[in-house]
């Protein structure tokens, strides 16, 4: 079974955090949000709290096939400030394992050098900090990019097309398009 860390910071997006998150469950993929903020109730940028199955240190020393980070300002902010988190994405990222964020978050992958070289999209006026990237904002057709190892997506009105996407990187398209039939995402 592919195995996820979806990592949540005071002032995350909830939506783009759930949907993936859901999404990815119902297609099989082993998801552990994980909490980097003092407790493991985590309040997102609209005032939902959401309880987080870890602590970062839980899982600092386990491997996953994706780490996931949604977006909401004050969310990137604080996933971007932690130092070991951002270790770890530069390690994974170099290990070749799966890094995906959406909205504000592409950003935090940007100043890591991650993005560089890379197809990038993100939540429309944060294009300058993908440092690296050939940024795919102007095309508003352009929802979900995935170059390499990395994808990124723009907001939380594109989760359900990220979550999908995802869904056909660690399990296969097949299972993607059932599931996207099943939830009625034509």
């Amino acid at each position: 079974m592919k195995k996820a860390f979806a990592f949540l910071a005071t002032g995350f997006e909830e939506v783009e955090a759930l949907a993936v998150i859901d999404v990815l469950r119902r297609a099989g993929v082993d998801v552990t949000t994980v909490s980097i903020s003092d407790g493991k109730l985590v309040t997102g940028s609209h005032n939902i709290p959401i309880m987080a199955d870890a602590f970062f240190d839980d899982i600092k020393n386990s491997d996953a096939n994706l780490y996931f980070l949604p977006g909401g300002l004050d969310g990137t902010n604080n996933l971007g400030a932690h130092k070991e988190l951002c270790q770890l994405l530069i390690d994974k990222f170099n290990e070749g394992r799966h890094i995906s964020a959406v909205c504000a978050a592409p950003s935090v992958l940007g100043k890591l050098g991650i993005l560089k070289g890379k197809k990038a999209t993100c939540y429309p006026g944060f294009e300058e900090y993908l440092e690296g990237a050939t940024v795919l904002t102007s095309d508003r057709s352009i929802r979900v990019v995935t170059d390499g190892n990395v994808t990124t997506s723009r907001g939380m009105g594109t989760s359900i097309e990220l979550g999908l996407e995802l869904s056909a990187i660690l399990v296969d398209k097949e299972t993607a398009d059932n599931l996207a039939m099943g939830i009625q995402h034509l």
